[in-house]
């Protein structure tokens, strides 16, 4: 659906930007008091007209010096790096991209990129120009790569506080009944990164970085030298590296993959870019039931989580829910989306049921969660009519679970 999006807005971009006077004022009412405080990283994803994103960073030094990159995503050889120094002039700043000035709108915490005729786009896809500028990201938890088939191969990694550093720990699936990747290490801070010896020799240091992903929704893995990137193969088997991208991926009563209770709609919004959440409406079990659905996907455009603050058009607001949609998010006991009713109740102690139109839902209060069963599923006599309630030795403990759903503020309590 994107790349349509994309093509016209790249016909449109720099040449016919255009400007309403709800955006004039929009940009007239900021004060140049942001321009104070506008060093820093800035990250966000441009459409494409030929590929899925252009994943785009630029780090603005206090130095005046810049560096601008652009990772043309699915493109060989599609990273693009450009340096040089740049200006500011009220809320206007000012980069050179070989030779052709580039320019930008300072506003709070984001950089919106302007057209040459210094006004920004204002068609449908206007929030993909503008960068925001990243905050500190918390590296401490589990990572893995990214797979949402069960059984499939995947790499993990574990960031735990160790003194005033950290334990990095790499690990992988067993190939062969052997483990095809491991290396533990001790990952020291600098500038917002971590970085790892992951040298063999004693006396040579060979630097592995490890940063937050473009998307802040875990850590990119590298070494700082290209031509080091072999050392990463070193730990693991079959032409494996450590190299790569590792997103955080689990749930807890609080918490799925980097976001927890006490993140705002608004700082969901902030922290990934504007093309991998989709805010969409979202209907409950009544026709009044009317939701603000915050779709939360990855940079491959593949649907993770749901996100749902309790009443509408306030963003200000904590989650309320969390729908997951993809298996590769998991409990500590390895409940996914694709998990059996059997799973869960071999993983948890289950506290009630109940019948709602089309479903059988029930609880899991130590984590928070609310899972369902279409009735489709169930045999004749699930429900007890004497009792009046789910006869729960009749589910069949292969049924499987259609909704897996975290609630975080209204928890659902059955009993």
């Amino acid at each position: 659906m994107y790349n349509f999006f994309y093509i016209l807005a790249i016909a449109l971009l720099f040449t016919s930007c255009k400007t309403d006077n709800k955006q004039q004022t929009t940009t007239d009412e900021h004060s140049t008091k942001y321009t104070l405080d506008y060093e820093g990283v800035y990250k966000g994803t441009y459409p494409c007209a030929d590929c899925s994103g252009i994943q785009t960073s630029l780090t603005l030094n206090k130095d005046k010096t810049f560096v601008y990159e652009n990772v043309y995503l699915g493109k060989k050889d599609g990273r693009f790096v450009y340096k040089g120094n740049y200006t500011v002039k009220k809320d206007t700043l000012t980069i050179q991209q070989n030779g052709k000035p580039i320019y930008f709108w300072i506003g709070e915490n984001n950089l919106t990129i302007l057209g040459d005729n210094l006004k920004p786009n204002t068609d449908e896809l206007a929030d993909f120009y503008i960068l925001k500028k990243q905050g500190s990201f918390n590296y401490q938890g589990n990572y893995a790569t990214f797979n949402e088939t069960k059984g499939g191969y995947e790499q993990t990694l574990s960031i735990k506080p160790k003194e005033k550093d950290f334990k990095v720990v790499f690990s992988a699936t067993k190939v062969k009944e052997r483990e095809n990747c491991h290396f533990e290490g001790i990952g020291k801070m600098k500038n917002d990164t971590l970085w790892v010896d992951i040298s063999y020799e004693k006396d040579k240091n060979v630097l592995m970085y490890i940063v937050p992903s473009h998307d802040n929704l875990g850590v990119e893995v590298f070494t700082l030298n290209f031509e080091e990137r072999f050392a990463m193969m070193l730990y693991c088997g079959g032409g494996s590296s450590l190299a790569g991208k590792y997103l955080k991926n689990t749930i807890t009563a609080n918490s799925i993959g980097v976001f927890n209770t006490q993140n705002t709609i608004a700082e969901i919004l902030h922290t990934l870019p504007n093309v991998q959440i989709k805010k969409k409406v979202g209907y409950g079990e009544f026709k009044d039931d009317l939701y603000d659905d915050y779709e939360v996907y990855n940079h491959n455009n593949q649907l993770l989580f749901t996100l749902t603050p309790k009443d509408t058009a306030n963003v200000n607001q904590k989650i309320n829910t969390v729908m997951v949609n993809s298996p590769f998010f998991k409990t500590d006991k390895g409940i996914t989306v694709n998990s059996t009713y059997g799973d869960i109740k071999k993983a948890y102690t289950i506290n009630g049921f109940t019948p709602t139109r089309e479903y059988v839902s029930f609880n899991v209060n130590e984590i928070n969660a609310n899972f369902s069963i279409a009735k489709s599923k169930l045999p004749k006599d699930w429900w007890n009519e004497k009792t009046k309630k789910v006869n729960e030795n009749k589910i069949p403990l292969d049924a499987q679970i259609d909704s897996f759903t975290l609630w975080w503020i209204d928890k659902v309590i059955i009993k």
